[in-house]
């Protein structure tokens, strides 16, 4: 008989509306823990990963009964149903990709916190909704709990933070979500002239106007009219954080209707060929957890500009170039270089696969589990 495996219970619920980041880290991990002989623990994956993956009734553009109805299960799930899982399992942990733990629960808790916007940017979240949610992230922790967070920047973020300062955390590097393939590889982008490409939701916080400022002023030097810019993504899940607005506003009061593009969300397929076909990527963003963009850029060898934010340096290492300035003048700058010279853009394209080289979603999942490994042995 094998040796005895400690009962991991991964929480899944939050993956019924998840996008970008999370919705990477839930299905990536979901998809090691099927395929691995998982030597060193015995998962448990509630609810059913399959059927919660390919549930569509609480995505999209929902009605406001929906969202609330939403809250209202999963909130009861966590503080209800994951602990009753717990004991039933006899789980020696329950992780929750999702940041929210519940207050008790047999075994230690381990929360993924990602990174630090509830705190840094209260004003983009309902006042009520957030005070009772942080409410229950610091009691879910303080009892038997520990996080694990997705960069050194948002680690030392969390440590600054009072309800975090005596609890531990580890870093663990999560893993890009989109790799170039010989079938992705055949496919041709829609847009046939040279672009740059941003992809993810539409909010304040990613500097789009900034982007858009900073392509106005390359596409009216003579030699780069043709360029365009592509924004792939949807608008922000809140309105206080949406900039869909102000930046459509924006594309029509510069006159670059014909050169900016909003597609919206896209399937993987075109995503990929966005990607496979884009001149170079563009992130400018304020504040990231991670940057997982960045990663989904070098597996397709496409150079990448980001600003100067310790998470996106963290991540893209030496292998991007890095805003002087967090300005319009610097991004310009950044991009006309990128556009006038193919060897830097091919340099980029081969630093960018090596450094994704320490974000695989095998160096991810090992990385896990030691982590785990180290939580349980105390």
């Amino acid at each position: 008989m094998g040796k005895h495996r400690p009962k991991v219970v991964v929480d899944v619920f939050y993956l019924y509306v998840a996008q970008t980041g999370i919705r990477t880290y839930m299905v990536t991990l979901c998809e090691e823990i099927l395929k691995k002989n998982n030597r060193n623990f015995d998962y448990v994956i509630s609810p059913n990963y399959q059927k919660v993956k390919q549930n569509q009734f609480f995505r999209g553009k929902t009605a406001k009964w929906k969202n609330l109805l939403f809250q209202v299960l999963y909130f009861f799930r966590k503080q209800v149903v994951l602990p009753i899982l717990s004991y039933f399992h006899q789980a020696a942990l329950v992780f929750s990709p999702d940041i929210l733990s519940p207050i008790f629960a047999k075994g230690k808790k381990v929360s993924v916190v990602h990174d630090t916007f509830f705190w840094d940017n209260p004003e983009h979240y309902q006042s009520l909704w957030l005070k009772y949610y942080l409410y229950f992230l610091e009691k879910g922790l303080q009892k038997n709990g520990e996080i694990i967070t997705i960069t050194h920047f948002s680690k030392s973020r969390l440590q600054e933070l009072a309800p975090f300062k005596s609890i531990p955390i580890q870093v663990v590097y999560e893993a890009s979500g989109l790799s170039e393939n010989s079938d992705l590889s055949l496919l041709q982008s829609t847009t046939q002239a040279p672009y740059f490409l941003h992809v993810g939701v539409l909010e304040k916080r990613k500097n789009l106007g900034l982007l858009i400022q900073a392509f106005d002023k390359l596409t009216r030097m003579a030699g780069y009219e043709s360029i365009r810019l592509v924004l792939v993504g949807q608008r922000g899940p809140r309105e206080t954080l949406d900039d869909y607005d102000h930046l459509v506003d924006l594309v029509t009061t510069l006159g670059l209707t014909n050169k900016v593009d909003f597609t919206g969300y896209v399937s993987q397929d075109l995503l990929a060929s966005y990607f496979k076909n884009a001149l170079g990527y563009v992130f400018p963003s304020a504040n990231e957890g991670f940057g997982l963009p960045v990663l989904e850029a070098f597996s397709f060898g496409l150079p990448v500009i980001i600003s100067r934010q310790g998470a996106l340096m963290e991540v893209a290492g030496d292998a991007a170039l890095i805003l002087e300035n967090n300005d319009g003048d610097s991004l310009f700058q950044s991009m006309k270089l990128l556009a006038d010279d193919p060897n830097l853009r091919k340099e980029l394209g081969e630093k960018g696969r090596i450094r994704l080289q320490e974000f695989s979603a095998e160096k991810f999942f090992l990385s896990l589990e030691q982590a785990f490994k180290e939580i349980l042995n105390g």
